[in-house]
């Protein structure tokens, strides 16, 4: 297998993996790499219909981030719930009734094989596979995690984890889920918080917090963003207020593909409607899908009045797939399909519907018309949607009164459809995902997951420089007071993977504290050698092509106490860093500002370092000076 893969692990269901997939896979995709989503199992009841079948909304979604076809192996298991009683599960896009039989436990070993060939398939073909987990990777109890971990050790998969801060608990979220993931931590580049709102001074603090607990820096914070994209699953989404007309949606207990109206937050004042007084006053009424309707139709009935009164209003009513079966005379279901017996329907179209084994999985393109009144603005129109369902007996659109019913799933997603009966038109998907991608570069520090995925030199020839160039070789000196912020300014300018060449000793106790801090407030991807005295010595064996050498003021002090010449070894150090190849930052304190020493052996010392200090400046390609955590550049490239 090629491909380089990252996986994206949640704290739970419903924090936001699935749009961190889009999002990153829009931004690979922007830096020219061929990336592609991938997740082992998904249970759902929104799905899309794509050349081999069915797959996950999410997976489809995500692939379209990326700007490749969407194609069942992005999501080899989909598991669509019948409520308690059980599921139904598609296998590489079609439904297997032999698994969709089985108690859970007893599909498991099943599904592994056409995970894993789906999975190798996509890495021999693509560069980059983001993966999206399911739920946590730390249901201890149910492992061996086939969607999680499994599929991560079968990719080689770096991982990033993700939190809710609208859930709260976010950072024992984290941690918590650190702790239990045992040995697979070894995966982690790091953490991330998402759809914070508020004062971000306030979560700041967890970052360190959570970098000294677990050695995993905190790549950001992703604010919560004002997009509307089709959901994973309809459940948890509550649906901004937009503008426009009321549009009430009747949510069912077993209402399916919610994720085609994702227009609406957009164009309308839309409510997800579970009582009828929710409902009450809307202009448009939608009935979606159902992955039950003869489950869901006595909970429907308490709406028969609502919708009698809006019909002979003459107000419009959409009823989709499943919706559309329940306003039948009956739903016919001797085989038990779904649920075995005969339902009688709504009555408020003139048809019988029967539920049939094989399912009907097609994309649709048709042409719109023979509609009169509200929906007779639809005339004329071309519009693409799919097919999904078990049942039959109703044709692909009929109109009674207002009431329009269609197997026709995505007909609201149609621009032309939207300027028809809204007068405009929601913001493009691709718009959308731009946004999330600006949003995740902005807040997030995704050259970080660049090294860590060991992305340098693979990036695609169209894209943007590279996050991750080779640093320039040669001499940076960072000069200043103590606790100026120095060693901070080397951080930042050294980035999360370079060498440090320490050059304290813990004498006693304060300097042995001191040493502890500074330790703590590096990053944990760095290299530490220890060096009082051979920085010669120290740099030949640094692995990074980054070197930050903390500090020369100790390390001259050190030389001195030996009765070694401080100016001769500079001349070594400086000859070994122009052979090294390497940058290398150096930090030492400017003693020269300060009152004149009572001690002949402090002047000695001043002086030399003033001169070890002169010789290294006049060499660097840059210089600073720290004062007071601000920085000033004396010399090179603007800091």
């Amino acid at each position: 297998m090629g491909a380089k893969a990252l996986v994206v692990w949640g704290t739970g269901s419903g924090v936001g993996k699935s749009l961190f997939v889009a999002g990153l896979l829009r931004h690979f995709r922007r830096l020219g790499l061929k990336a592609a989503p991938f997740k082992a199992q998904n249970m759902a009841n929104h799905a899309r219909v794509v050349a081999g079948g069915e797959m996950a909304t999410a997976q489809w979604l995500q692939a379209r981030a990326a700007g490749v076809t969407p194609e069942v192996r992005m999501n080899p298991v989909l598991v669509k719930p019948f409520g308690e009683r059980g599921a139904q599960v598609v296998v590489l896009g079609r439904v297997d009734p032999f698994l969709s039989s089985l108690p859970w436990k007893e599909r498991k070993p099943h599904l592994e094989a056409p995970v894993r060939e789906a999975l190798e398939g996509l890495m021999a073909e693509y560069e980059l596979l983001v993966l999206e987990g399911a739920g946590s990777p730390v249901e201890r109890n149910l492992w061996p995690d086939l969607p999680n971990l499994q599929v991560a050790a079968w990719a080689g998969a770096k991982a990033l984890l993700v939190a809710d801060v609208d859930q709260g608990g976010a950072l024992g979220a984290l941690y918590g889920t650190w702790a239990l993931l045992g040995e697979h931590r070894e995966r982690l580049l790091g953490f991330a918080f998402n759809k914070f709102r508020g004062d971000l001074s306030l979560l700041e603090p967890a970052y360190g917090l959570l970098e000294g607990w677990t050695g995993v820096p905190v790549l950001g914070t992703l604010p919560m963003l004002p997009l509307e994209l089709p959901e994973e699953d309809g459940f948890r989404h509550r649906p901004r207020a937009g503008e426009g007309p009321k549009v009430a949606i009747l949510r069912y207990p077993h209402a399916a593909n919610l994720d085609e109206f994702w227009p609406l937050s957009e164009l309308a004042r839309l409510v997800h409607a579970r009582t009828p007084e929710e409902a009450e006053g809307a202009e448009l009424l939608i009935l979606p899908g159902s992955r039950l309707p003869a489950r869901d139709l006595p909970w429907l009935r308490g709406f028969l009045p609502l919708l009698k009164r809006h019909l002979e209003a003459g107000k419009p009513v959409l009823a989709v797939c499943g919706g559309a079966e329940m306003l039948a005379e009956a739903i016919l279901d001797e085989e038990g399909v779904e649920e075995k017996g005969v339902f009688p329907g709504l009555g408020l179209l003139p048809y019988r519907v029967r539920m049939r084994r094989e399912k009907r999985v097609e994309g649709r393109r048709v042409r719109l018309g023979g509609f009169s009144g509200y929906w007779g603005r639809l005339n004329g129109l071309e519009a693409e949607g799919y097919e999904i369902h078990h049942g039959e007996g109703l044709p692909l659109f009929h109109q009674e009164g207002s009431l329009l019913a269609t197997w026709l799933h995505g007909l609201l997603e149609n621009p032309g459809v939207q300027r028809a009966l809204f007068g405009r038109e929601a913001r493009a998907l691709d718009e959308a995902l731009d946004a999330l991608a600006d949003a995740l570069e902005a807040h997030l520090d995704l050259a970080r997951l660049h090294r860590g995925l060991g992305l340098t030199g693979r990036l695609g020839q169209g894209a943007p420089q590279s996050p991750d160039p080779p640093p320039k070789p040669g001499l940076v000196l960072l000069l200043g007071g103590a606790r100026s912020g120095k060693s901070r300014q080397a951080q930042r300018l050294a980035g999360p993977h370079a060498t440090l060449i320490a050059t304290a000793e813990a004498r006693d106790e304060e300097m042995a504290a001191r040493i502890q801090r500074h330790r703590a407030e590096r990053p944990p991807t760095w290299e530490t050698l220890e060096a009082p005295l051979d920085l010669v010595g120290a740099l030949g064996q640094a692995r990074h092509p980054v070197v930050v050498v903390d500090c020369l003021t100790l390390w001259v002090a050190n030389l001195l106490e030996r009765g070694l010449d401080p100016l001769a070894e500079a001349e070594r150090f400086l000859r070994a860093v122009r052979e090294s190849g390497k940058r290398v930052i150096a930090v030492s304190n400017e003693v020269g500002l300060g009152i004149v020493p009572a001690n002949p052996l402090a002047r000695r010392y001043r002086d030399l370092l003033g001169e070890v200090n002169a010789r290294l400046a006049e060499a660097a390609e840059e210089v600073y000076l720290l004062v007071a955590g601000q920085t000033l550049r004396l010399k090179g490239a603007n800091p």
